[in-house]
């Protein structure tokens, strides 16, 4: 087949028409329609993270659950809040919402047009605000992507962090909440004041346990205002587990262009997607959206499915970023299609990411198979940029638990310890130009400093890392220490494909 480009790309023009509702029956064909008048949706979910994860994964379940159930199912528009930024909202408000959603595989692209946004929220500018929105009746859902960073956590214990500025922010009563946390709190505090029965609030994030995890730190959150808020929401507020899967990168302007020739609409916001997408969920009592029947899962129990996602996909993916920056590639396409670290990242999986999964060595391939097939579509533009940031928030749950786990059973940790080896090189001095990458963290300054304190000096660098209890927890056995010390010092030397070999050949 010919290269997509020269199939679907026409660079919008200045005066080519903007898609909205009233001009979305002017949409080719051949693109995917809803098939429901988005006018006439009506709000039964507030959506917390407007960003491309949600347009890619939720709000497209969500359009076809609609679709499925007919005039019932459109009570069941969503309304998405940007919480921070206004990008996004500015880009979607004078679309009503409406944006492409283009499933790329290799050189094939299927587009569809999303509908099921039927409000689009700049939380800060609000005139709402979003604890009245979620008091609201007619809101039965509160759903969250937020990133793992969104949900003001302590990394080493996954508690509330109460020394968190939009935490300390949030206590004061006269302020508008800045925090995922904080306005779930004031808004359950509303729905109980005025005796309403209150949403089921839904995370989406990849967080460990994420209902539990989210459970928690809202009565934390609560109990430092109010103890019997604490108790009622522990009593009367639901927060199921879910797993996720979709990779959806980051819009560039080919997908702008490839929307515009498929539309033959200008569209500002669109996003690409892989054709997986998976969303397990915890049974929970109430309305919903009729979901199952458009292809998410409802089960009694999600850890075994998150672990699965957590461990192979996610920690991989952290693998690939990390090494594959250092290796000189800028996505997570070109990585995992490297002869080397795709080697790697395949073993890393089977032979230290997958302690503790409920998989057979049948199933197992199977998933891996499957994972690395995914990793390696060249359509989907992952940059590894944005796979590695937060990763000292990260690292704890998705590398550090399972190397603790195989250090306990005599198994392999070596591409483990590669992956961190290369997480501190993202530290280092010039580290942004010399690997092409763009670095966040939330503790980047400090770790910057601390590299700086050292970086002459492998082995120490190595302890001195390690030693951080809130990234990476107890103490590592010093031989593990020492391994890190001796990949970093090759590191330096810019060795990385003798460490790469010599990790495989170990």
């Amino acid at each position: 087949m010919k290269d997509i480009r020269t199939i679907t790309s026409a660079k919008p023009s200045a005066n080519m028409e903007r898609l909205n509702r009233r001009n979305l029956d002017r949409v080719s064909s051949t693109v995917k329609r809803p098939e429901f008048d988005p006018e006439a949706l009506r709000c039964g979910i507030l959506h917390l993270g407007c960003g491309a994860f949600h347009r890619g994964h939720q709000a497209v379940v969500t359009q076809h659950a609609i679709e499925l159930e007919g005039s019932e199912g459109l009570r069941w528009g969503i309304a998405s809040a940007s919480m921070h930024r206004p990008t996004t909202p500015e880009l979607l408000r004078p679309q009503n919402g409406l944006y492409t959603v283009m499933e790329r595989d290799g050189d094939t692209v299927r587009a569809e047009v999303i509908g099921s946004l039927a409000e689009i929220i700049h939380a800060p500018s609000d005139r709402l605000g979003l604890p009245a929105r979620m008091a609201d009746p007619a809101i039965r859902l509160v759903t969250m992507t937020v990133t793992a960073n969104g949900y003001t956590l302590e990394p080493s214990s996954d508690r509330l962090n109460v020394d968190h500025p939009h935490v300390v922010h949030d206590l004061e009563p006269s302020r508008r909440p800045k925090s995922a946390v904080g306005n779930i709190v004031r808004g359950l505090g509303l729905v109980r004041k005025r005796g309403g029965v209150p949403p089921v609030i839904i995370s989406c994030d990849n967080v460990s346990s994420n209902g539990v995890t989210l459970r928690q730190a809202v009565i934390d959150f609560a109990a430092l205002e109010d103890d019997r808020l604490a108790a009622w929401i522990g009593e009367h507020v639901q927060f199921p587990c879910t797993m996720v899967d979709r990779i959806v990168p980051v819009t560039r302007p080919l997908d702008l262009a490839d929307a515009a020739g498929m539309l033959g609409l200008s569209d500002q916001a669109p996003i690409s997607a892989e054709p997986f997408l998976a969303w397990v969920i915890e049974h929970f009592e109430g309305e919903r959206p009729r979901w199952e029947r458009a292809g998410a899962r409802f089960v009694n129990k999600v850890e075994p499915f998150e672990l699965a996602k957590l461990r192979l996909l996610n920690g991989t993916h952290m693998l690939l970023a990390y090494v594959g920056a250092v290796a000189g590639h800028a996505t997570i396409a070109e990585a995992s299609r490297d002869a080397r670290l795709g080697e790697l990242a395949r073993r890393f999986m089977v032979n230290e990411q997958s302690i503790g999964l409920e998989l057979s060595s049948e199933e197992l391939a199977g998933d891996v198979g499957r994972l690395m097939a995914r990793l390696r579509n060249p359509a989907i533009r992952h940059e590894v940029s944005r796979i590695g940031r937060n990763g000292s928030i990260k690292l704890a749950t998705r590398i550090m638990t399972p190397l603790w786990e195989n250090l306990q059973v005599g198994r392999p940790v070596d591409i483990a310890l590669l992956a961190i080896a290369c997480w501190i090189s993202w530290m280092a001095p010039g580290a942004e130009q010399r690997y092409a990458i763009k670095i966040q963290d939330p503790h980047l300054a400090r770790l910057q400093a601390l590299y700086l304190s050292c970086q002459n000096q492998p082995a120490l660098l190595a302890r001195r890392f390690t030693a951080q209890e809130d990234i990476f927890g107890k103490a590592l056995p010093e031989s593990v220490v020492d391994r890190i010390g001796g990949m970093l010092g090759q590191l330096q030397a810019g060795e990385i494909q003798a460490v790469m070999a010599d990790v495989l050949n170990g």
